[in-house]
C-alpha cells in the first residue's frame, strides 16, 4: 500500500499571497561551490507542479510495480547462479560483468539475501497519455532537494504531495524500521568526494532530521559523514558525534556512494568488513545487479518473460511494458546467420548486428544508448547518446564504444520517447514577475519502502525548455514539488 499526505496547515499563508522566500535555503542545494548566499542554483517555479487525480493513482500503483520488479531483479540474478533452475547462466553472467569478485562475493552473503533498496526513484518523462519510464535509480539524488521544496511550498500553503511526517521524517522512519530492537539508532549517512554535488542537499536533509522542523521533533541521532572519518575500534565501526565531538558507534549506513567508485573509497574496507560480519546494518545493500539498467531492457527478452510473468503478476508486467520504453543489451557477439535481433527493426529493417545500426538515416536513429552502470558515465546522464541528436559519425563513434565495453561496462539500447511540451511557468524572485514558457517535463517520484510498505514522500518535478531532448536539473530548468489538483 501507497501512503501520502497532501499537507495543508491552516496556520501556514494563503497560496494566493506573495511567497515567503525566507522558507526556501539560502545558498544552492546543488554543487560543490554552495556557498553563494541567495542564489538557488535553478528557477524557481510560482506554484507546485499540478498533477491529476489520475496521475496521482498511477504513481501509486507504479511504486508498488517498482518495489516488485526490484525483488524480482534479485531473484533473477540468484536463480540464474543455480544450474538446477530455469534461468540461463548468461543472466548473472551478463549482470557480473567488469564487477570485482570482492563485491560479487559480498553481494551474495547469506546476510544479505533479503535485502533490497529502500529508497526508488524512476526517471518518468511525462506525456499526454502517460509516461515514458526511462530510469530507475537506487541511489538517487534529489533526496534533500525535494525535502527542501516540499518544505517551501508547504509553509507558504500549497498542499505539496509528500509523506505525511515530510520526506525527512519517513526517511528517518524508514532508516530506524532496520533496527527495531533499538529505538534510538545512531545513522550515518556516508558521501563519498565522488558524490561531492550532493553533499549540500543531504546536509539539508541530515539537519532537518537533527534540529526537528513544523512536521517532526528532532533527532539528534544521525550525521552526514565522510568516509575517511569512519574507524573501527573494538569490533564497532564508529565516527565523529557531530554534537559531543566524541567517538560513536554506529549501527547504520545510509550509503550514498556508487558501487564503481569503492576503490577510490577511504576505509570502504572497514564498512565492507562490518557489513559482513554484521556489525551494522547498511542500505542500500552492496549488491550491483540491483543497479544495472540493463535490468530495464531485459524486461523485453523473449527468454524472459515466463519469469517476469510469474514474480510480477500478467496484468503488472504488462503495465510496466506500457512505461519502459523497449530495450536491447547492446552486445558484439555474432548472431548465427539465420537469427535476428528480436523487435529491433528501426525504419523496417531487420537488424542481425548492432554495427549494422551505423547505417541508420538520422529519422530511423531515434534510439537512446547508455552505460548500464558501474561507470561514472552510468549516472547524471553522463555516457547517454541520443541517436538522432548526432552525427552519422558521431553515432557510429558512440555505437563503437558500447560495443568494445561490453565486457566491462555493458550498454543498452532503447527506442527514444520524447516528453510532450507542456505549459510552464517561471517565477523571477527580485521583481515577481511570473513567466510563461514551453517545457518537457520529467516527475522523479520518492519511494521509500518501510517494513515492506510503500510510502510515495515527495515527487520532484524538473521542467526544461522544449528545445532540449536531455530532460534534467539544468541551470534553466524549473525544478518544483507537486501538488494534486
Amino acid at each position: 500500500m501507497t501512503n501520502f499526505s497532501r499537507s495543508n496547515h491552516t496556520e501556514q499563508a494563503s497560496p494566493t499571497a506573495p511567497l515567503d522566500f525566507s522558507y526556501l535555503p539560502t545558498s544552492p542545494l546543488y554543487g560543490q561551490d554552495s556557498t553563494e548566499q541567495n542564489a538557488l542554483g535553478w528557477q524557481l517555479s510560482p506554484t507546485p507542479f499540478a498533477l491529476t487525480p489520475a496521475q496521482l493513482e498511477n504513481l501509486q500503483t507504479l511504486g508498488l510495480i517498482l518495489s516488485k520488479f526490484i525483488r524480482a531483479i534479485d531473484t533473477l540474478y540468484k536463480q540464474s547462479q543455480n544450474p538446477n533452475l530455469s534461468i540461463p547462466a548468461w543472466v548473472a553472467e551478463l549482470y557480473d560483468q567488469g564487477k570485482p569478485d570482492g563485491l560479487k562475493q559480498l553481494a551474495s552473503l547469506k546476510r544479505l539475501k533479503s535485502q533490497l533498496p529502500l529508497v526508488i526513484r524512476p526517471d518518468l518523462l511525462l506525456k499526454k497519455d502517460g509516461w515514458s519510464l526511462c530510469e530507475i535509480d537506487a541511489v538517487p539524488g534529489g533526496l534533500g532537494f525535494i525535502s527542501a521544496l516540499n518544505h517551501f511550498y508547504r509553509r507558504n500553503g500549497f498542499p505539496v504531495l509528500e509523506a505525511s511526517q515530510g520526506l525527512p521524517g519517513a526517511f528517518l522512519n524508514m532508516l530506524k524500521a532496520l533496527t527495531p530492537d533499538n529505538p534510538q539508532p545512531f545513522i550515518a549517512v556516508v558521501l563519498s568526494d565522488e558524490a561531492a554535488d550532493y553533499r549540500a542537499e543531504m546536509s539539508w536533509l541530515v539537519e532537518t532530521i537533527q534540529q526537528g522542523s513544523d512536521l517532526i521533533p528532532a533527532y539528534p541521532h544521525i550525521a552526514l559523514i565522510h568516509p575517511k572519518d569512519i574507524d573501527l575500534v573494538r569490533d564497532q565501526l564508529v565516527c565523529p558525534n557531530p554534537i559531543t565531538g566524541q567517538e560513536q558507534s554506529i549501527d547504520i549506513i545510509y550509503r550514498f556512494f556508487e558501487l564503481f567508485d569503492l576503490p577510490n573509497i577511504p576505509k570502504i574496507e572497514l564498512i565492507q568488513y562490518a557489513v559482513k560480519k554484521g556489525l551494522v546494518k547498511c542500505t542500500p545493500p552492496f549488491k550491483p545487479h540491483l543497479e544495472e539498467k540493463l535490468s530495464l531492457a531485459l524486461l523485453y527478452h523473449p527468454a524472459l518473460a515466463d519469469f517476469w510473468t510469474k514474480e510480477l503478476g500478467q496484468a503488472d508486467f504488462q503495465q510496466l511494458r506500457q512505461w519502459v520504453p523497449q530495450g536491447w543489451v547492446v552486445d558484439p557477439a555474432p548472431l548465427p546467420p539465420q537469427a535476428i535481433i528480436a523487435n529491433l527493426n528501426p525504419g523496417g529493417k531487420i537488424i542481425q548486428d548492432f554495427q549494422q545500426l551505423k547505417t541508420l538515416s538520422q529519422k530511423e536513429r531515434e534510439l537512446v544508448l547508455k552505460p548500464s552502470g558501474f561507470s561514472p558515465l552510468g549516472w547524471g546522464s553522463r555516457g547517454v547518446t541520443i541517436g538522432h541528436d548526432h552525427s552519422s559519425d558521431s553515432w557510429g563513434q558512440q555505437l563503437d564504444t558500447a560495443l568494445a565495453s561490453f565486457g566491462q561496462t555493458p550498454y543498452i539500447l532503447q527506442k527514444f520517447e520524447a516528453a510532450d511540451v507542456l505549459p510552464a511557468q517561471r517565477l523571477d524572485m527580485e521583481t515577481g514577475e511570473v513567466q510563461d514558457f514551453q517545457a518537457r517535463v520529467r516527475l522523479c517520484p520518492y519511494y521509500l519502502v518501510e517494513n515492506d510498505q510503500v510510502t510515495l514522500a515527495g515527487v520532484l518535478a524538473t521542467a526544461c525548455p522544449a528545445d532540449k531532448k536531455l530532460i534534467h536539473g539544468m541551470k534553466d530548468a524549473v525544478l518544483t514539488a507537486c501538488q494534486v489538483k
